[in-house]
């Protein structure tokens, strides 16, 4: 899947968020301690970073824009985890819950 997202994809929000949404699915199993919300900013802030770097852009207004981006791409990611997949996981829970039971 993330062969085929090219740097012009993770320049837009929703590309951001979408890779940050799956990454930080990953990653919050392997740092238990930390909250995924914390891991989805990061995680956003970097690809937006390295985004800039890609392509050699380092004026300050597009760092600023960056860090805005990433900003707004970790929310986007986090409001579809609380709003899509977080409701399917615990219907998903019941239902087996509910099958066991009988």
């Amino acid at each position: 899947m993330l062969e085929s997202i090219g740097w012009g994809q993770l320049g837009t929000a929703t590309g951001v968020a979408a890779v940050v949404a799956v990454l930080t699915q990953i990653l919050k199993n392997y740092v238990p301690k930390l909250d995924p919300k914390w891991i989805a900013l990061v995680l956003s802030l970097l690809i937006t970073f390295c985004r800039q770097m890609v392509f050699d852009d380092y004026a300050f207004a597009t760092f600023v824009l960056s860090t805005l981006n990433g900003i707004i791409a970790a929310g986007m990611a986090i409001g579809v985890f609380e709003s899509v997949i977080k409701p399917l996981n615990s219907a998903e829970g019941e239902s087996s819950s509910v099958a066991s039971e009988n």
